[in-house]
């Protein structure tokens, strides 16, 4: 009815097995990651945001009024830079057409 039990022996191995196990899943965990902060925005001809700690990547996300308002809203992103690099992205009608502009980060 019930299942037979391992023998000592080998009920013993197998734990030994598994706490080997555990401590190499332990031993080689990777460092603590923080998604980037302290981030700052510049606007004129082009955007680009600047991040100053963390160890993630961020990038400038924004979206621009249109020259003709019968056009819809453009979205402009940056590249995604490590902190201490800037995102930059083009503004081709200058920072009075920016509505709106913030970072997106990610760890």
């Amino acid at each position: 009815m019930f299942a037979k039990p391992l023998p000592r022996k080998r009920g013993a191995a197998v734990a030994v097995a598994a706490a080997a196990a555990a401590g190499m899943l332990l031993a080689t965990a990777p460092a603590a990651q923080a998604a980037p902060d302290n981030c700052t925005i510049s606007s004129g001809s082009s955007l680009s945001s600047l991040c100053t700690s963390g160890t993630g990547q961020h990038r400038i996300h924004a979206v621009l009024n249109p020259l003709d308002p019968r056009l819809p809203q453009r979205i402009i992103l940056g590249n995604w830079a490590p902190v201490g690099q800037a995102s930059v992205a083009s503004n081709p009608w200058g920072a009075a057409y920016v509505v709106n502009a913030w970072v997106d980060r990610t760890d």
